[in-house]
């Protein structure tokens, strides 16, 4: 196993343990904290491709996005 792989593998028994450890109210606010951070990653994504763009084209992008996905994960 590389190292990498192995590193990947107790990342994620750390996060299955953390998980287990939350309480149910903790776990309702997952969802939104971890969309919160994809599009935060998604719009530095943005940015780094389309340097142009001010904040309200990154932002109109990341939604363009965000649609697009919706309509993919509708079929």
């Amino acid at each position: 196993m590389s190292l990498i792989a192995a590193l990947a593998d107790t990342l994620y028994s750390e996060e299955i343990a953390r998980a287990r450890g939350m309480g149910p109210g903790d776990k309702l606010l997952e969802g939104p904290r971890l969309f919160e951070r994809a599009c935060r990653l998604m719009a530095e994504g943005i940015r780094h491709q389309h340097p142009e763009l001010d904040d309200a084209g990154v932002r109109a992008l990341l939604v363009a996005r965000l649609f697009r996905l919706r309509t993919l994960e509708r079929r």
